[in-house]
C-alpha cells in the first residue's frame, strides 16, 4: 500500500503555516528555558543568541506571549493534518492536544513545557463551558491526566515516524517527540511515584535539559519545514 503523502497547494500552505507557528512558539519557549537555566553545562554556547532573541521578545507587545501555547497546539495540528493520511490517528492526537491545552489553561501549568504559558482572554469564556466536562473526566482516575500527558508525544512520534516520504524536518520532530516523552515521563514519575525526586536538583536539571533539547530540536525542524515550502 502506498502510504506516501504528497500535499496539494492548500496542503503545503497548511503544512508551512504549522511549521511557522511551531517555529515561533519553540523560539519563545527555548529562549526562555536557556535564559532561565544558563548554568547548565551545554547552555553557555547558545546563551548569547538567546539573549539577543530575548531582547527582541521583550520589545514586543506583552499580549503576544499569551498566544505561545495556542500557537504551538495549532501549529502541530496543521502539520499533523497535512502530513497524515489516516483519519483515526489524526483525530486521536487532536483530542489529546486540545485536552492538554485546556488542562494547562485550567491548572496554569502544562506538561508540554516546564514554564507557565499564558492564554488569550477569549479562552476564559470557553473554559467556563469546558471545565465541567474536564472535571468529570479527571474524576474517573488520578491517572487520566498523566496518561494523556504521556500518550500525546507517543502518538505524535507515531505520526512523524510513519511519514512518507521522509524529510529532515519531520525527522527532527520525531526526535523532539522522543525527548518530550522522556521529559514528561520524569515529570510523571516525580509527581506520582517517587515524589522525593521532584526536589532533587539533578533530577530537575535532567528534566529541564530534556525540555530544552525538545524545543531546540523542534526549532531546527520547523525552520527546515518553512524553508521546504515548495516540496511535495
Amino acid at each position: 500500500m502506498n502510504k506516501r503523502v504528497y500535499n496539494s497547494t492548500v496542503g503545503k500552505i497548511f503544512r508551512t503555516l504549522g511549521f511557522l507557528l511551531v517555529l515561533v512558539s519553540s523560539l519563545y519557549i527555548s529562549t526562555f528555558l536557556v535564559i532561565q537555566n544558563s548554568t547548565l553545562p551545554f547552555v553557555g554556547s547558545i546563551l548569547p543568541f538567546a539573549e539577543i532573541i530575548d531582547s527582541i521578545i521583550t520589545a514586543l507587545p506583552a499580549f503576544i506571549g499569551d498566544y505561545v501555547g495556542l500557537l504551538l497546539i495549532v501549529g502541530l495540528l496543521c502539520i499533523i493534518w497535512a502530513i497524515r493520511k489516516g483519519v483515526v490517528l489524526r483525530v486521536l492526537v487532536t483530542v489529546l492536544l486540545v485536552f492538554g491545552y485546556f488542562e494547562s489553561a485550567i491548572n496554569n501549568s502544562s506538561s508540554l513545557a516546564p514554564i507557565e504559558l499564558a492564554h488569550p482572554s477569549f479562552i476564559v469564556s470557553i473554559l467556563d463551558l469546558v471545565e465541567p466536562f474536564y472535571n468529570q473526566i479527571i474524576s474517573l482516575s488520578e491517572y487520566v491526566v498523566p496518561g494523556v500527558m504521556l500518550a500525546t508525544p507517543i502518538f505524535l512520534w507515531a505520526i512523524f515516524a510513519n511519514k512518507k516520504p521522509g524529510r529532515f524536518s519531520i525527522l527532527m520532530f520525531r526526535l523532539g517527540s522522543t525527548t518530550l516523552f522522556l521529559a514528561i515521563l520524569t515529570l510523571v514519575v516525580g509527581d506520582l511515584f517517587v515524589q522525593s525526586l521532584a526536589s532533587q536538583s539533578w533530577y530537575l536539571a535532567v528534566q529541564t535539559s530534556l525540555y530544552m533539547v525538545t524545543y531546540l530540536v523542534l526549532l531546527v525542524g520547523s525552520a527546515f519545514g518553512v524553508i521546504g515550502f515548495s516540496r511535495k
